[in-house]
């Protein structure tokens, strides 16, 4: 019985996961004709995005701590109903202030649902490094926010954006089925951070392995938010059509989810460290095909999917070791890899988009990818079990 109600779980949080980042992928494709529709250049669409990460991605371990706390369903629950609500009327946006508190508000509701969520799955999965609930946890959120971009370009190439707010309606009703299909948590049967914020902050990063994971995923994230933000302003300056951008990033982090399911037979296959050496090792080989060919042809395009899929390809590893590292920050350690990550990556992208405007956006994407490669230098310190 209890088995049955551990799969019910972690298959209803999967199903929300896949709801909650399919909304946060609606923006990429469509940000350049918001852009266009209220008069503003690539470099403000990139600042807003980036206020909008910083907004909600760096306080998601702030989030993760108030989960690890309180240990309620109310961040799920309500980070589903906001994501839904307000990154579905992005659509209607027609001027600077509108679009700002869309993207606020929606990525706000999306970093509240990841941190408890993630602690709940490895909680009722008993995860390991090699879990393969928290793989598929992981990868239907991946595979969801593949088919945003689909989504929010295929109704905007079809009906125009206008209509993109009837997509809340999905989110809205998949709240209440998190609602109904996860049981009321029991604080005292988990693990509870007993230190002040700042302290469990100090802890976490004066915990070398669980520091270098932070940074790996920085590091990964500053990888896929450069090519799935900056690149569909190049592609649409070469012609492209909105939905073209929305297929190429479609199948960008559909291969991303690929790589996080096969995460565990590879970690399984080379053991923990070596899995990372691949993952961030071969993102600059690829980013030099990309480059060599213009981001555009068949032989760039393979090379953009495989970017995608080697990107993500230890998420679950990092994740999952993370937390077996220090399981009472479980929420937290959730918030600073799951959501941090993106939110230092904020910081930096509006500057990178001003040089990418200065020297070309493929030059810009070049070396980035070179930064894994000089990264991988530090995966030596992780454990190997």
């Amino acid at each position: 019985m209890e088995q049955n109600i551990n799969k019910k779980v972690i298959k209803t949080l999967s199903l929300g996961h896949f709801i909650t980042d399919a909304y946060s992928g609606f923006l990429n494709p469509i940000m350049p004709f918001i852009a266009a529709k209220i008069g503003i250049t690539m470099a403000i669409a990139t600042i807003l995005i980036s206020i909008s990460n910083l907004t909600s991605s760096l306080s998601q371990p702030f989030f993760g701590y108030i989960a690890d706390k309180w240990q309620r369903r109310f961040f799920i629950f309500w980070g589903m109903m906001m994501a839904s609500i307000f990154l579905s009327f992005l659509g209607l946006a027609n001027n600077i202030y509108m679009l700002v508190i869309c993207l606020i508000l929606g990525h706000m509701g999306v970093s509240f649902f990841h941190p408890q969520a993630t602690s709940i799955v490895s909680n009722y999965s008993k995860c390991s490094a090699n879990s393969k609930d928290l793989s598929i946890f992981i990868a239907t959120g991946t595979f969801g926010f593949a088919l945003g971009p689909a989504v929010s370009s295929g109704i905007t190439q079809l009906f125009g954006l206008e209509k993109l707010p009837f997509a809340c309606f999905i989110g809205i009703i998949t709240a209440f089925i998190l609602l109904k299909n996860i049981p009321k948590i029991n604080p005292n049967l988990i693990k509870k951070p007993e230190v002040s914020l700042f302290v469990a902050i100090k802890k976490i990063f004066n915990n070398k392995p669980v520091s270098i994971l932070v940074f790996a995923s920085i590091v990964k994230s500053f990888v896929v938010s450069s090519f799935s933000i900056i690149l569909p302003f190049y592609w649409k300056s070469i012609g492209f059509n909105v939905s073209s951008i929305g297929i190429i990033l479609f199948a960008f982090m559909m291969a991303g989810a690929f790589g996080v399911l096969s995460s565990p037979f590879f970690e399984k296959l080379l053991g923990i460290r070596k899995v990372f050496y691949f993952s961030l090792i071969t993102i600059f080989p690829l980013g030099i095909i990309f480059y060599i060919f213009n981001g555009q042809g068949f032989a760039a395009l393979i090379a953009f999917i495989l970017i995608g899929y080697v990107s993500l390809l230890a998420a679950p590893v990092n994740m999952a070791l993370a937390q077996k590292l220090m399981p009472e920050f479980k929420s937290m350690i959730s918030g600073f890899i799951g959501g941090f990550s993106w939110g230092v990556i904020g910081i930096i992208l509006p500057i990178i988009s001003l040089i990418a405007e200065k020297t070309g956006i493929l030059h810009i994407i070049i070396f980035m990818t070179f930064i894994p490669f000089i990264f991988s230098y530090f995966i030596k310190y992780l454990p190997e079990e």
